[in-house]
C-alpha cells in the first residue's frame, strides 16, 4: 500500500467515525441455530462487539442450549436478550435481522407470521460451511432463490464462498466477504523454539470437531509416518464428535495409541493452555462426502495467533488464511504422505519456526481481529440505510 493510499484510508476512517458519531444506534436481531453456543465464539464476539459500540442486540434461537460456557454470556446479560423456538406475539423491534446462516435466513423468510414484520427490516445473511457447500445446494441450485432476491446483504466468510454464492445467482453488489474473527488478546503470541534435548517432546495438536471434513484420519496416518523415525513426538486431538471411536481404532491399528491423546472437548482456557505447550498445528481439511467444506477454520486462526506452525490443505478458504511457506504450510487434500513430508521438513528446520509464527500472528492481527471486524460490520450495516 502506497503512502497516498494510507493517507486516504486514514481520512476515510476519520470521516466514518465522525459520521457514525451522529448516527443513532442500531437494533440488531441475531438469528442463530441455538444459544448459548460455546463452539461458536465468533458469533458471540460479534454480539458483544456491537454492544460495546452502543448498538442494541437481541437474539432468536431455534433451539435452547443449557450450557452457558463463555463468561461474556452472563457479563453482557445475553440470556435476558434471547427468544427461543417461536417468535412472541409481539414481534421484536429491530432495524436488521442478522441470520447466521442461509439456512436460518431461508427459514425466517418462509414463516408466514413474519412476512409483514420483515417488510421494513434489512435482512443480512452470513454464509458458512455446509450452509453453502453441502449436497443440498448441489442437488437443488435454486434452494436459496427467494433468499438471494430478498436479502439485502450477504457476508460469506471467505472469497471461496463469495464465488459460490454469486454462481448461485446472487447479485455481486450485495456480497461482501466478512471473516469470522477472534479476540487476539485471548490468544497470546509466543515464538516456538527447537527443543533443547532429544528426550524433550515435540507436540503436534489439532483442535476441531471430530467430523469428516476436518480430515483427522489423514493427520493420524501422517503422524504414524513421523513416529517411525521420531520417538520424541506426541499428538493431542482436542474436540469431540461422532468419529472419535473410529479415530481411536485407527491409532490402535497403526500402533501409535500411546502417542496420541484424545482430550475431548475443551474450554477456551484449556485450549489456550494446550496450544501454548504445543509446536505444530494440524488441520488437513477435506471435502466431506456430504459436500460439506470449511470456510476458514477458527481453530487455525487461534493457533496462528499464538505462534504455532500451521499445516492446512488447499481446501476452500484455507489458502486465504495460510500463505504457503510464509505464514504456514499447505498440502493437497487427502494426502497423508504429503502431510508427513511437510511435517518432517518442519521438524528438520526449527530455525524457520519463529519467522513463520511471527508471519502467522501478523496475518491474524491484520485480517482476523474482532475489533477491526466489528468496525467493518458496523460500516456495512450503516451503509444499508444510505
Amino acid at each position: 500500500m502506497s503512502a497516498v493510499q494510507k493517507i486516504i484510508m486514514v481520512l476515510a476512517i476519520i470521516c466514518f467515525k465522525e459520521i457514525t458519531a451522529e448516527l443513532r444506534p442500531l437494533k440488531i436481531l441475531f438469528v442463530v441455530a441455538y444459544f448459548p453456543a460455546p463452539s461458536q465464539p465468533y458469533i458471540l464476539n460479534m454480539m458483544t462487539g456491537l454492544i460495546d459500540k452502543g448498538h442494541e442486540v437481541s437474539i432468536f434461537a431455534f433451539r435452547r442450549n443449557d450450557v452457558e460456557g463463555d463468561p461474556n454470556v452472563a457479563r453482557y446479560g445475553l440470556m435476558d436478550r434471547v427468544m427461543y423456538e417461536e417468535f412472541p406475539a409481539e414481534l421484536p423491534q429491530c432495524d436488521i435481522v442478522f441470520c447466521q446462516s442461509a439456512t436460518w435466513g431461508k427459514k425466517i423468510l418462509e414463516m408466514e407470521a413474519l412476512q409483514e414484520w420483515l417488510q421494513n427490516k434489512k435482512l443480512v445473511i452470513c454464509l458458512r460451511g455446509l450452509d453453502i457447500t453441502g449436497n443440498k445446494v448441489k442437488n437443488d441450485p435454486h434452494i436459496y432463490d427467494q433468499l438471494l432476491t430478498t436479502g439485502d446483504l450477504f457476508l460469506p466468510v471467505c472469497d471461496y464462498f463469495k464465488r459460490l454464492i454469486i454462481q448461485l445467482g446472487c447479485d455481486p453488489n450485495k456480497v461482501v466477504v466478512h471473516h469470522s474473527a477472534i479476540n487476539g488478546t485471548q490468544f497470546f503470541f509466543r515464538p516456538r523454539k527447537k527443543v533443547s534435548r532429544k528426550r524433550d517432546i515435540i507436540k503436534f495438536v489439532s483442535v476441531c470437531r471430530l467430523v469428516q471434513k476436518k480430515g483427522l484420519e489423514y493427520a493420524i496416518q501422517a503422524f504414524a509416518e513421523i513416529v517411525e523415525k521420531r520417538k520424541n513426538v506426541h499428538f493431542t486431538i482436542v474436540g469431540s464428535g461422532h468419529l472419535e471411536s473410529r479415530l481411536r481404532k485407527l491409532t490402535a491399528s497403526l500402533g501409535i495409541a500411546d502417542k496420541v491423546t484424545f482430550f475431548g472437548w475443551g474450554t477456551q482456557e484449556q485450549v489456550v493452555s494446550i496450544l501454548d505447550k504445543s509446536h505444530i498445528f494440524l488441520l488437513p481439511s477435506i471435502t466431506a462426502s456430504s459436500g460439506d467444506e470449511e470456510g476458514i477454520a477458527n481453530s487455525l486462526k487461534e493457533a496462528m495467533a499464538m505462534g504455532l506452525i500451521p499445516i492446512g490443505t488447499r481446501h476452500a478458504g484455507t489458502p486465504e488464511l495460510i500463505e504457503d511457506g510464509v505464514s504456514g504450510f499447505l498440502v493437497p487434500e487427502k494426502d497423508s504422505h504429503a502431510l508427513a513430508k511437510k511435517m518432517r521438513y518442519i521438524l528438520k528446520h526449527p530455525e524457520i519456526w519463529k519467522k513463520i509464527g511471527q508471519a502467522a500472528r501478523r496475518k491474524i492481527e491484520n485480517e482476523f481481529e474482532i475489533k477491526k471486524s466489528v468496525e467493518t460490520l458496523e460500516q456495512l450495516f450503516y451503509g444499508l440505510f444510505e
